[in-house]
């Protein structure tokens, strides 16, 4: 986490003061220990407020995405109670005009498959009633993690170093890979068909396109798993934030 927020030079230099302190206490030396802590707590405060405004960034892209879901899937909702009601109403009228016909000839057989074609053609305008809308992100945090890189344009350095961070204990890679991996496992990014796929990824991680509210729904699961991983980095800088705030105490002792 020091190594994250560029802290760890920070970190020697005071330790190498304090044992100095320690051996020829002079009020100069008490005077660049107290500076040297003060620009380690300065770096983890201004990194806690870069974590913040990531993880809010995130948050209202979700909240975003969300919005515009509910109202898409809110008039999908209308149509098919329309026409659901309108193939039932279909239905139970050829059902008792057939009735009355039944002894017309042909004319209630005519009648049963008429409204029977109808009712179908209602069905499939159920299925069909998806409706999409124009949704566009210009600055697409989805994408730097989608395609990763050395530094990043939507994330701080310190939290795209984090996000990225993987040594030998790591075996399922860093928490950037993790997340792919999930997208890929849970079908987040997939498609039927080869081309599903790749118009999935160009609109996710592009710059957006034509969103369904199913889509859109996805895009905020996918922001808020991201805003997760940025708090989880405000957790490990609130620990070194406590172990520097030990390491002073222990020097005041």
């Amino acid at each position: 986490m020091a190594n994250s927020i560029n802290a760890i030079d920070l970190l020697k230099e005071y330790l190498a003061i304090r044992k100095s302190y320690r051996q020829y206490p002079t009020t100069e030396k008490r005077l660049d220990l107290l500076e040297c802590a003060q620009k380690i707590n300065q770096r983890i405060s201004i990194s806690s407020l870069e974590i913040s405004a990531v993880a809010s960034e995130m948050d209202c892209e979700e909240e975003r995405a969300d919005q515009i879901a509910g109202y898409l899937k809110g008039k999908e909702d209308n149509i098919e109670t329309k026409l659901t009601v309108g193939g039932l109403l279909i239905g139970g009228t050829g059902a008792v005009a057939s009735g009355f016909l039944v002894n017309k000839g042909n004319a209630g057989d005519y009648i049963s498959v008429g409204t029977g074609i109808a009712g179908a053609v209602a069905g499939l305008l159920i299925l069909t009633s998806k409706k999409k809308i124009e949704f566009h992100h210009k600055r697409n945090a989805l994408h730097d993690i989608w395609q990763g890189g050395e530094t990043s344009t939507n994330f701080p350095p310190s939290v795209w170093y984090y996000l990225n961070y993987n040594d030998d204990s790591q075996i399922q890679g860093s928490l950037r890979e993790i997340t792919i991996s999930k997208w890929m496992n849970l079908g987040q990014v997939s498609g039927d068909q080869p081309k599903d796929k790749q118009r999935n990824l160009d609109l996710y991680f592009g710059a957006g396109g034509k969103y369904s509210a199913e889509q859109l729904r996805n895009r905020a699961d996918m922001l808020d798993q991201v805003e997760s991983l940025v708090n989880l980095m405000k957790q490990d800088l609130k620990e070194l934030a406590i172990e520097f705030d030990n390491l002073q105490r222990h020097y005041q002792q």
